[in-house]
C-alpha cells in the first residue's frame, strides 16, 4: 500500500516510453519532455526501487531482465486507468447533453433559445462545446452538433436548421453616399476582415468567394486583421477597422442597432446551410432527435419575423 500512496506515473510512463521506443530521445519526443527529464525519472524510479531497469546498449537503452518482466504488467495498469478515466468521463456525462458549436452562433442564437429545449431534454442538464470534426462525435461525447456540414456516416442523423445569407457589412462612418453603400465597387477599397475557419466550418464562405460571386477579384485580397470568432470580428468592424463578411443571422442584432450595415447589396447574397447533426443510437440518441426538433421548430417560427432593417 505504501508503494501504491505514492505511485511515480510519469516514472513509469517513461519507463513504458523508453521501452516501446529504445531511445530516450524517442521516449522524450513522445512525452513531450527532455531527453535528460527521462533520464531523471528513470533514475528516481531505479532510486525507489532499488533495483536497475535500463542499460546503455549502443546509442539506445535496453530493459533489463527484471524491467521485462515487469513491464506487461504495467502495460495491463496503465490500459485499466484509462479504461477506468473513460468510465469516469461517461458517467459525467450520464446526465448531461452535450451541444458543439462554434462559440458566435452558440452565445448569439443557441444559448438565449435553450428554454425552447427544456421539455425535449427532461433532467439532462445542457453542455455547449466548441465545434468538432463530426466524424469524431461519438468519441467525444457530443449528443447534438450544430455545423454547416453533413455528414454521410449512417451511424449519424441529420436535419437542416435554417440557411443564412452570408454578406458583407460595415460601419456606417466607413462609406460615404447611399449609392456607394449599394455598388461592388466599394469593396475594392475599403480593408478587409477575415474570420479563420475553425473545425466544422471549412466549407464557410471567404471573401474570395464573394469576389467570384460579384464578378471580379481583389489585389493583396488576404491582407487584413483576421479574428478566431465571428463576434470579435464584429467588434473590429463596429470600430471602423474595415469589411466583415459574415453570416447576417449573427451580425443581425449590430444591424438593428445601427452599429453596422449592409454593403455592396448590388451583388446576390451567398447563402450557407446549417445543420443539426447527431448519433442514430446511444443512451441519449431520443433526446437528440427531440431536441433537433425542437430547434428546427423554433428557427421555421422565428423565419416569419422581420430581418434587420435595410434602409
Amino acid at each position: 500500500m505504501t508503494l501504491l500512496r505514492d505511485l511515480p506515473l510519469s516514472a513509469l510512463r517513461a519507463l513504458a516510453a523508453a521501452a516501446r521506443t529504445g531511445s530516450l530521445t524517442r521516449a522524450a519526443d513522445e512525452l513531450g519532455v527532455t531527453p535528460g527529464a527521462v533520464g531523471h525519472q528513470l533514475r528516481q524510479l531505479e532510486d525507489r526501487l532499488g533495483v536497475k531497469l535500463v542499460s546503455r546498449e549502443g546509442n539506445g537503452i535496453a530493459l533489463t531482465r527484471i524491467a521485462e518482466a515487469a513491464l506487461p504488467d504495467i502495460d495491463r495498469g496503465f490500459d485499466a486507468l484509462a479504461s477506468g478515466l473513460r468510465r469516469l468521463r461517461f458517467e459525467r456525462r450520464a446526465d448531461t447533453f452535450t451541444i458543439a458549436a462554434d462559440p458566435s452562433f452558440s452565445s448569439l442564437w443557441l444559448a438565449p433559445r435553450l428554454d425552447r429545449v427544456r421539455a425535449a431534454l427532461g433532467r439532462l442538464d445542457v453542455r455547449i462545446v466548441l465545434s468538432i470534426a463530426l466524424d469524431s462525435m461519438l468519441e467525444e461525447g457530443i449528443d447534438l452538433a450544430i455545423s454547416y456540414r453533413k455528414s454521410s456516416a449512417r451511424d449519424l442523423a441529420s436535419a437542416d436548421l435554417f440557411t443564412e445569407r452570408v454578406i458583407p457589412a460595415c460601419a456606417p462612418a466607413l462609406i460615404g453616399s447611399r449609392s456607394d453603400r449599394d455598388g461592388a465597387g466599394m469593396l475594392d477599397r475599403l480593408p478587409l476582415l477575415h474570420i479563420d475557419q475553425t473545425m466544422g466550418d471549412d466549407v464557410y464562405p471567404t471573401w474570395g468567394n464573394w469576389f467570384t460571386a460579384a464578378g471580379g477579384q481583389r489585389k493583396n485580397i488576404d491582407h487584413g486583421s483576421r479574428f478566431p470568432l465571428t463576434v470579435l470580428a464584429a467588434q473590429a468592424a463596429i470600430s471602423g477597422m474595415g469589411a466583415l463578411l459574415a453570416s447576417e443571422l449573427v451580425l443581425r442584432e449590430h444591424f438593428r442597432s445601427g452599429q453596422l450595415i449592409e454593403i455592396a447589396r448590388e451583388v446576390p447574397a451567398l447563402t450557407i446551410r446549417r445543420r443539426l447533426v447527431w448519433p442514430v443510437d446511444g443512451p441519449k440518441a431520443r433526446h437528440a432527435a427531440a431536441v433537433a426538433a425542437a430547434l428546427a421548430a423554433t428557427a421555421i417560427a422565428e423565419a416569419d419575423g422581420p430581418w434587420p432593417t435595410k434602409s
